[in-house]
């Protein structure tokens, strides 16, 4: 018979996708110390959410191209914890992200943590087109993002076209509590060429909705 200390690590999970410790511990039965020092061999991963309860296996998420994975309604990231995700996200985005872009990818409200990472250079800030926008503090990695974010903004300066308008106004019927944000992605997915910034303007011109102060 096999002891826990023989086991391979896809014995133990057997078709589990994700254990808890105390799962583990019924599992091997062994001490929680052994537990965490072979999670710790096997290079296993940490949800970031769920204050880290779950432990998945390196070979079993099939991450996104943001290098995210979701296992029902717990949440891994393969650059490690909610902060190192949050940091990687930014550096790797190719025009920076605001804060409600970074909430949709790790479906958690970010603002207060953005703010401290801003705070201690993890991450830079940039109030742009009145919102804020988190870079790479990577000053090249910046400079490039920031182009690509001008880049993309010029491209909605102008007034808003007529039919994109009505577009806007619409799903601003169907779904009046969504965010601008949350319409605008809508929009988006149906090839529709607005932004955010241009939506707000648009909305807020218009008395449809009242401004916002700055999101920190």
């Amino acid at each position: 018979m096999k002891t826990s200390q023989e086991f391979e690590p896809t014995d133990i999970y057997g078709d589990e996708k994700v254990l808890t410790i105390k799962d583990l511990k019924m599992r091997m039965m062994v001490s929680e110390i052994t537990i965490r020092r072979k999670l710790k061999k096997w290079g296993a991963i940490t949800s970031y959410n769920k204050n880290g309860r779950y432990y998945t296996l390196i070979h079993i998420p099939k991450f996104n191209s943001w290098g995210l994975w979701n296992y029902t309604d717990i949440r891994f990231s393969k650059y490690g914890n909610l902060t190192q995700t949050i940091i990687q996200l930014i550096n790797y985005s190719s025009s920076g992200l605001h804060a409600e872009e970074v909430g949709d990818l790790i479906d958690y409200t970010p603002h207060s943590l953005l703010h401290r990472l801003a705070g201690k250079a993890a991450i830079r800030r940039e109030k742009l087109y009145g919102k804020y926008v988190y870079f790479s503090c990577d000053e090249q990695e910046y400079k490039a993002q920031l182009n690509k974010y001008q880049s993309i903004q010029a491209q909605y300066r102008d007034d808003m076209p007529c039919l994109i308008a009505i577009r806007l106004l619409i799903e601003k019927i169907k779904r009046p509590k969504d965010s601008t944000a949350q319409l605008v992605g809508q929009l988006q997915k149906d090839n529709v060429k607005i932004s955010e910034v241009q939506a707000t303007r648009f909305l807020e011109k218009h008395g449809i909705e009242k401004k916002t102060p700055d999101l920190r």
